[in-house]
């Protein structure tokens, strides 16, 4: 049947071939001109088969591949190449007409090669990675030279890569090619650095510079930068960077701005819009104009990297804004494709990226399975980077752990330069600080730390916090918040200007310095001065209420609630606890809202559990986190209490339900 549809079809096409159809008539008239009542019966009788489809604008295809693939080869190689030339009459659409010609050709066509070649430049100008590879590879099939078949094949790998597809990329790369040229070295070092062979591709992309075109320079030097950034030298990715940027020529798919706003240096120059941009900003604390801006460029015409990494950025922003569910979204989406694709080298960061809006929303099954994908994978490769964000990621998990610094590689010496470019070393270590694609886990640290009475290390923790700050700058990759209150001048870092006085950048200054207040006020409950320490909370809200910051404020009320319930003023207590657990259902912050449920059940605001089971109010919020699976030093951390607090009202729980274990404590709570 499928054989017989293609035949009749065929006929038509072939009385079309023989003649040239007026190019005023369309291509219904064509057909009609033809004579083509039986293949239109033909193809009816198809669709009434079910062996084709009928889609909108009446077109037919084939529903299942396999009878294309039957119907294709039954019609026989002369029929099949008239029936091509016959399409590309009747298409208007230039790329497949010249498709139609390539099948057609019966074997090398030096003319239709060149027009293949041109319509494969125009498809990339205009992102069209892929659809460029496709043309270019019927380019090289039809092209009599095999000197010229290797280089438009090392052309096809190098748009393959662009768009994206790192495994196809694999394959083309294993197919014999003799191309000498230095641009192969760069494209197989382009490679080896998407698949995470760093080493292979240092060697493979030193040997291109050495030799490096100008056709092609800025790439290697880009390719080069990417290598030193994910390899842990900041420093030498910035110099390399700035080096693409100097090159007369830049390449198709240059992004050399993102990786100096990556690396933390100064991007003055970056296109609006930029990705680079939307990094200065996040750094500045500007997560609501950053997010506009990514959300553009992650659905914009770029290289899958660009895409893959604005999306993970977006993610970024969105938790920075507290859209928890989006962010954790978009940051396993990008995760996802980038496995996907191969692109082997994201994947510690985006990895990383997904920690922090899965904890907020309380998965931390799922965060934690992220965080230890990006340190495996990570150490596996020599993702320097990558190691330090998993590391991050891990400690926004366990705060009160050995700060992650002390587990990072030391940062590669580059005294020697860059692979002979005098002075090109870079000198940044990697140090605790900021990473754009991890929160700063510093704060939850130091909650930590005098939840578990290590108050000395909470105070020299807070001390570094405070004079370290987290402000960006576009002189220096951070500066402290006092010196960022004292400068007011705008910077252009993506052709605007950027104030640091702009409101968003204000409610940012005032989120910063409201959480150290709590931050302080924590430390002075725990010091037993809980005068000060009140008076520490209530200056850390009037900063952050009325909308400035929704989740510092209720993180400043829960804290706030927890000290006024210690101090015995229970009623008021609930107060500021029912406000904070109101914004936390809000913001979908499943952990913090169940936190101050417990706080208020302690309060003896919510009493049917413990009615019911004849547990005081704090041996309830005990009893439902052990249930819940923490230890007796989580337990003492998220109650403010002490371990042994946790113990006798453990026991007293098993007495009062006569049970024995955690399960059977569990199942209690669960009837």
């Amino acid at each position: 049947m499928a054989v017989t549809v293609a035949r009749e079809v065929g006929k038509s096409l072939d009385a079309l071939a023989a003649g040239e159809p007026s190019a005023a008539k369309g291509v219904g008239e064509r057909f009609g001109a033809s004579g083509v009542g039986e293949s239109v019966d033909a193809l009816e009788e198809g669709v009434g088969a079910g062996l084709l489809r009928e889609s909108p604008g009446r077109m037919v295809g084939f529903v299942e591949p396999l009878a294309r693939a039957a119907a294709y080869d039954g019609i026989g190689a002369g029929m099949r190449a008239r029936l091509h030339l016959a399409a590309s009459r009747v298409t208007e659409d230039t790329g497949a007409a010249l498709r139609h010609r390539a099948a057609a050709a019966g074997g090398p066509d030096e003319v239709l090669a060149e027009e293949l070649a041109g319509y494969a430049a125009k498809a990339a100008q205009h992102g069209l990675w892929q659809e460029a590879a496709a043309h270019l590879d019927l380019a090289a099939r039809l092209t009599e030279s095999a000197a010229c078949r290797d280089e438009l094949r090392t052309a096809v790998l190098e748009h393959v890569l662009i768009g994206g597809d790192v495994l196809r990329a694999a394959e083309l790369a294993a197919v014999r090619n003799a191309d000498p040229r230095p641009v192969r070295r760069y494209v197989l070092g382009r490679l080896a650095l998407a698949a995470g062979r760093f080493e292979e591709a240092s060697e493979l992309l030193a040997e291109a510079w050495r030799h490096a075109e100008p056709g092609f320079a800025a790439d290697v030097a880009e390719q080069l930068a990417w290598l030193r950034l994910v390899t842990g030298d900041r420093g030498a990715a910035a110099d390399w960077a700035r080096l693409a940027i100097e090159q007369p020529i830049q390449g198709m798919a240059a992004r050399p701005y993102d990786v100096l706003a990556l690396a933390g240096a100064p991007c003055a120059g970056a296109p609006p819009g930029s990705l680079a941009a939307a990094v200065t900003l996040l750094a500045r604390d500007e997560p609501g104009q950053a997010r506009a801006m990514l959300g553009r460029a992650a659905g914009a015409v770029a290289p899958a990297h660009h895409r893959l990494l604005a999306t993970t950025l977006l993610a970024v922003a969105e938790h920075a804004c507290a859209r928890w569910d989006k962010a954790a979204a978009h940051a396993e989406y990008a995760f996802a494709q980038a496995a996907a694709l191969g692109q082997r080298w994201l994947l510690p960061s985006l990895a990383a990226a997904c920690v922090a809006p899965l904890a907020a929303l309380g998965e931390h099954v799922r965060a934690l399975i992220h965080a230890t994908e990006a340190a495996t994978t990570a150490r596996r490769m020599g993702h320097v980077m990558g190691e330090r964000q998993a590391a991050l990621a891990l400690a926004l998990l366990t705060p009160g752990e050995t700060p992650p610094a002390a587990h990072l590689p030391p940062a590669p010496s580059t005294a020697s330069g860059m692979y002979g470019v005098p002075g090109a070393g870079g000198d940044r270590e990697l140090g605790g600080g900021p990473d754009v694609f991890v929160p700063d886990a510093r704060p939850a640290r130091i909650e930590a730390l005098v939840a578990d009475g290590r108050l000395e290390e909470a105070e020299r923790a807070l001390a570094a916090f405070d004079r370290e700050g987290t402000r960006y700058d576009g002189d220096r990759a951070w500066q402290s918040g006092e010196e960022a209150r004292q400068g007011g001048e705008g910077v252009r870092c993506d052709g605007e200007e950027v104030w640091r006085g702009s409101e968003e950048a204000r409610r940012g200054e005032a989120r910063r310095r409201a959480e150290r207040a709590r931050l302080r006020g924590l430390l002075l409950a725990g010091r037993n001065a809980p005068a000060q320490a009140e008076e520490a909370f209530v200056r850390a809200l009037s900063l952050v209420e009325a909308g400035v910051c929704p989740l510092e404020e209720a993180r400043v009320l829960l804290d706030l609630g927890r000290l006024l319930r210690r101090t015995g003023r229970r009623k008021v207590a609930a107060e500021r606890l029912g406000a904070a657990r109101a914004i936390f259902e809000r913001l979908g912050a499943r952990p913090l809202a169940e936190r101050c449920g417990k706080e208020l059940e302690a309060c003896g605001m919510e009493p049917p559990a413990t009615a019911r089971l004849g547990l005081t109010p704090q041996e309830l919020s005990t009893a439902t986190l052990v249930a819940g699976g923490l230890t007796n030093r989580q337990i003492a951390r998220e109650l403010l209490i002490s371990v042994k607090t946790v113990e006798y009202h453990i026991g007293k729980i098993y007495t009062k339900l006569g049970i024995s274990s955690r399960v059977a404590l569990a199942a209690k709570l669960a009837v």
